[in-house]
């Protein structure tokens, strides 16, 4: 069997999660090295957000580096600016990584755009006010444009096909940052009502079921949409330059029906041959759907034939004050390894191992990282008591490994409201 780890990368992390730490000049290819050292060669570099994290040629783009700084950053920030500005680090990851035999994918957040006055918002959500999904109560979401506009879906395509064409071996598309990819967007409710004579808004998700589910997918399809737009613009690409470019789909593992509540139509995605691949994340955004489970993911992906990449994260979750700083205490080597092994023996065709930028040079973790690509050896490292004994498990990281975006259950996305 066929077992791939898969090393999700952000190279302003691989600073920003330690305080005394400078861009270098040779980050992208001391961020590459450092998971070489850990035997990681299937990387999945950052795209960006609604911003860009690579000089793209795009009209209008937003670059990290190359956009007016904003106001307020810290020296280290404006650091991290200066290094993006300095050169394309997408360009020279994929040269480091390709002179080394490294797979080198490049991963966009689906759905992250930020609120007004955020460092992260792009010009184009900044443009473009009635694209913003609405929330159920009509009040404006800034932090997502909406599937249901042409122009938004034709925006993220252009810049997934950029990245082929700059040479990404894959393309990641991330649907846990952040779901729901869809809400109550005017165009969208408007087309509903006139389908189903019904005012989506007006829907209750316990008291009517299927109609709520109805709309759910219906509003999905918008993204499958994006889904058949992107395939469409690939596969010129592919066939002209003889590349299979793969899609692979990050997703909650949360099971197909909160999946299709946030938007994402699985299961019709695979059936259509849309996504090539699927990458699980436990992202814990939901109330009501805790039943986190790769199983039915992996029968699908047998069904199907598309390998599928069992959730892990290095950075544990970030509520209770530690933002995007690493909790010390959130964190065991063992807990991580553990849940690998648990994946493969589960069938899984590897791991999809977010923000490794920390764990390659976090004390313990890149020490653990280096089994993670031999089965022998991992499933060695967790059967060692001495290893066990080191690291001891403690309520802080008993469940460490989930997504580190994911809230506590009063701070979850209620169903009523989504």
């Amino acid at each position: 069997m066929d077992w791939t780890i898969w090393s999700v990368i952000e190279l302003g992390c691989w600073i920003a999660h330690f305080p005394d730490r400078w861009p270098t000049g040779r980050d992208a290819e001391d961020c590459l090295d450092a998971h070489l050292a850990c035997n990681l060669r299937h990387l999945v570099w950052e795209l960006g957000r609604g911003y860009l994290a690579y000089h793209s040629d795009l009209p209008g783009a937003t670059c990290l580096g190359l956009r007016p700084e904003p106001a307020g950053l810290t020296a280290q920030q404006r650091a991290v600016e200066a290094m993006f500005r300095s050169r394309c680090q997408l360009r020279a990851a994929l040269r480091h990584g390709h002179d080394r035999d490294c797979v080198v994918y490049g991963r966009l957040c689906m759905n992250r755009h930020y609120g007004p006055g955020s460092p992260h918002r792009s010009e184009f959500a900044t443009r473009h006010p009635e694209f913003l999904e609405q929330r159920k109560d009509g009040w404006v979401d800034p932090s997502r444009l909406s599937f249901a506009a042409e122009e938004y879906r034709r925006e993220r395509v252009a810049i997934l096909v950029e990245a082929a064409r700059i040479g990404c071996d894959g393309l990641c598309l991330d649907f846990c940052r952040q779901p729901p990819m869809v809400r109550y967007h005017p165009a969208a409710v408007s087309a509903w009502r006139e389908s189903a004579k019904v005012d989506a808004r007006l829907l209750r998700r316990r008291a009517d079921r299927e109609a709520f589910l109805a709309w759910a997918r219906f509003r999905a399809g918008y993204v499958t949409a994006f889904l058949r737009e992107l395939k469409a613009a690939l596969d010129p690409f592919r066939q002209r330059y003889g590349k299979p470019v793969p899609v692979q789909a990050r997703i909650p593992n949360d099971g197909f029906e909160a999946n299709l509540i946030a938007g994402l139509e699985v299961e019709a995605w695979c059936a259509e041959g849309l996504v090539d691949q699927l990458a699980l994340s436990e992202l814990r955004w939901l109330e009501g759907y805790d039943a986190f489970d790769d199983g039915p993911y992996l029968e699908l992906g047998r069904r199907h034939g598309l390998p599928v990449y069992a959730s892990s994260n290095c950075l544990p979750t970030q509520y209770g004050g530690w933002g995007g700083e690493c909790n010390p205490a959130g964190v065991n080597p063992w807990v991580l390894a553990r849940r690998a092994l648990d994946s493969l023996e589960a069938g899984a065709q590897g791991v999809c191992l977010y923000q490794t930028d920390l764990g390659v040079q976090w004390p313990g973790l890149d020490q653990v990282l280096t089994h993670f690509a031999d089965p022998d050896a991992l499933r060695a490292y967790v059967d060692d008591a001495t290893i066990r004994e080191r690291y001891p498990v403690t309520d802080a990281q008993r469940e460490y490994g989930i997504d580190n975006h994911s809230k506590p259950p009063d701070a979850r996305e209620r169903l009523d409201g989504i």
